[in-house]
């Protein structure tokens, strides 16, 4: 009789010829781990730290993820923390599909991962899985004393679409420097994603940084503005306010933001 080992890697490598569907790979996983549920499950794991020639992490941990039984659950969360991203995101993205409190749990606590990766694909799944993972990861975000930390929650809040780009936006307006910074810098990267309606805003926030002379908040506000180019247009005169400026480096960003607006 072939071993569980044997089985699996037989069936999956048919998944990946195509002879073998995953929804049809899920019967023999929820019967093999009927008859054998510890036997199953640290083959499983086996199997995706070493898949068989020619088979991905991916293909096991998403036909895992199909079969729906619980007790594969503890295979999934130990997913969310593999070397490969693409694993990562896969597991966290299936955990998110659960919709249960224990896996909202889990992907909230591996938003402080030291992997950067994992950090990532955690708060993109709770933002995307969760009626209150925007908050979740809003106040992660806001409350992280590490700026690499409250970078990773802004990229993912960026993954959750319009709403998480508004969340960013509406940071700009809390008056804390380290979480404009921070949403500064996460929107600089991904300024085409911003609505003409969304670019007042930004202006907005600039001008009340430099109200409270907040020169780092200036500083990040003035390069979104910049990436921004010929999209702020009309609004050089917030740029100009801050020429001179009492800081060199906010005066230097100014005329760089001014530059790119107008070339």
């Amino acid at each position: 009789m072939s071993s569980i080992k044997e089985k699996l890697t037989n069936m999956f490598q048919k998944v990946l010829a195509g002879t073998v569907t995953r929804e049809e790979g899920t019967m023999l996983l929820n019967h093999l781990v009927k008859e054998d549920p510890s036997g199953t499950v640290a083959e499983l794991a086996l199997l995706i730290e070493n898949p068989p020639t020619g088979v991905f992490p991916k293909t096991i941990i998403h036909t895992i993820a199909l079969a729906r039984n619980k007790a594969f659950y503890e295979i999934m969360t130990e997913s969310l923390v593999h070397k490969s991203e693409d694993v990562s995101v896969l597991a966290a993205q299936e955990l998110a599909r659960l919709r249960t409190s224990e896996a909202r749990e889990v992907l909230s606590e591996h938003l402080d991962s030291e992997v950067y990766h994992v950090r990532k694909a955690s708060a993109a799944a709770l933002v995307q899985g969760f009626s209150d993972g925007l908050e979740v990861v809003m106040k992660h975000m806001m409350e992280h004393p590490e700026p690499f930390y409250r970078l990773t929650c802004a990229q993912g809040l960026l993954l959750g679409g319009k709403k998480g780009l508004h969340a960013l936006l509406n940071m700009l307006a809390t008056g804390s420097g380290a979480v404009i910074v921070t949403a500064a810098e996460a929107l600089m990267n991904e300024s085409d994603k911003l609505e003409d309606t969304d670019i007042p805003g930004v202006f907005e926030a600039l001008m009340n940084a430099g109200d409270r002379k907040d020169s780092q908040s200036v500083i990040e506000l003035l390069k979104v503005a910049g990436s921004l180019k010929g999209r702020a247009k009309g609004f050089e005169s917030f740029i100009q306010a801050f020429a001179d400026y009492p800081f060199e480096a906010v005066k230097t960003e100014a005329e760089r933001a001014l530059r790119n607006i107008r070339s």
